[in-house]
């Protein structure tokens, strides 16, 4: 499902590199990690090219998960009866098609998420599937976060690219005057 703010992002919209980088991942079997600041874009390139990937009419959808929101799916889970339980994390290790994980170190770190995490990065990387993931951190300061195995299989498995820019989310604000 696509969130309403994200209902317009449009595949054009997504720089011809990381265009290019989408339409070799099934030849090279590679995802692709997207970085930058705040309000760069990355989450709205997110949706563009899961609305572009995905294919009704064949049966093919990417999955595209906040991971903040993973995680507290996951959570929920632990407290649920065994047949209520959701299992989004089985549910991404078992997808064969795209994977969007977006937002990767936004979330608060124990060793729960940090193991629960390379898991998930682990079976994608094994199988060799295409795996988008965003986030506010370079490689560097997202292994400092999670640690240097799971990063490693990510920088391996994903081409790395650096969004520039400033925060279209501040930039676009119309601040409205009131004279008293």
């Amino acid at each position: 499902m696509i969130p309403e703010r994200y209902k317009n992002a449009e595949y054009e919209s997504v720089p011809e590199q990381i265009r290019a980088l989408c339409k070799s991942m099934g030849e090279s079997r590679k995802g692709i990690y997207l970085h930058g600041s705040v309000g760069t874009g990355k989450t709205h390139f997110a949706y563009a090219i899961k609305k572009h990937h995905d294919k009704p009419e064949t049966g093919r959808f990417a999955m595209l998960w906040n991971m903040t929101e993973l995680l507290h799916d996951m959570r929920k889970d632990f407290d649920a009866p065994y047949g209520e339980k959701m299992r989004p994390e089985e549910s991404i290790m078992a997808h064969k098609g795209l994977v969007i994980i977006d937002d990767v170190g936004a979330e608060k770190i124990s060793d729960w998420v940090a193991e629960t995490f390379y898991l998930i990065v682990n079976r994608r990387y094994e199988d060799m599937l295409p795996t988008i993931f965003t986030s506010n951190l370079n490689p560097q300061a997202l292994a400092d976060r999670i640690g240097d195995r799971t990063v490693s299989r990510i920088v391996e498995m994903c081409d790395v690219v650096e969004i520039s820019g400033t925060d279209r989310r501040i930039t676009n604000v119309k601040s409205n005057k009131v004279n008293v």
